[in-house]
């Protein structure tokens, strides 16, 4: 998609004076502190990101659970084994990653669907598998931008909002502004910060692994 800078820029204008963020510079703010972090830290990244996705699909009535996002949540838990110190998990992450290559999901256009929250959901548990295996930048930006997606699609949903826009407000800054998605930048950058800051731990011992994972966790519980 082709941008206008000059647009882009009276949105950002716009949600500054609002105090607000633009996914954009969330964007870049995000994988620039990735550029800088270990393997692990990449990974746990992605991982609480795509945590969030998939805990949210799962608090939905049973009748809405689709299988490819719900048979992700144990390939995701072993990620976390392997993030606290869990020598056995890499093995068990490359079968999961393998048999979704494998499988016809993988060619199923809806993982390029960004308003299908349950695909959401499936391809930031992917990305954060991937990124465990690999630790590449790549990956776990990708489970970022699943992120907020699928907060876009909460945002389009609300029906009430565009209503609300003052007549001097921009649409698009309008709809950056919706409290959906400004929450999910708030906790991306929360989580990048942590892990930039403390998570050194991820390359300790076990227990202070399993601390530092509690911590982080806990941003989006």
């Amino acid at each position: 998609m082709v941008r206008d800078a000059i647009h882009d820029e009276v949105v950002r204008e716009q949600l500054d004076q609002l105090g607000l963020k633009h996914f954009l510079d969330v964007r870049a703010t995000v994988r620039s502190l990735l550029e800088h972090l270990a393997r692990l830290q990449r990974a746990a990244y992605a991982a609480v990101v795509a945590d969030r996705l998939v805990r949210e699909h799962e608090s939905l009535p049973a009748r809405e659970h689709v299988a490819y996002a719900t048979d992700w949540r144990p390939a995701l838990d072993v990620v976390w084994r392997g993030l606290a110190g869990d020598a056995t998990a890499e093995p068990e992450v490359a079968h999961a990653v393998g048999c979704f290559y494998l499988s016809p999901n993988f060619a199923d256009a809806r993982r390029d669907d960004p308003t299908d929250m349950p695909g959401n959901a499936a391809m930031a548990a992917f990305y954060a598998a991937e990124s465990y295996l690999h630790g590449c930048v790549e990956f776990a930006s990708w489970a970022g931008w699943r992120g907020f997606d699928t907060a876009a699609v909460h945002a389009a949903a609300d029906r009430a909002w565009p209503r609300r826009r003052p007549p001097e407000t921009d649409p698009l800054a309008w709809e950056l502004a919706h409290p959906a998605i400004q929450a999910e930048l708030d906790l991306q950058l929360a989580e990048i910060e942590l892990l930039s800051g403390e998570g050194a731990d991820l390359l300790e011992e076990p227990a202070k692994r399993r601390e530092f994972l509690t911590r982080l966790r806990r941003l989006a519980a």
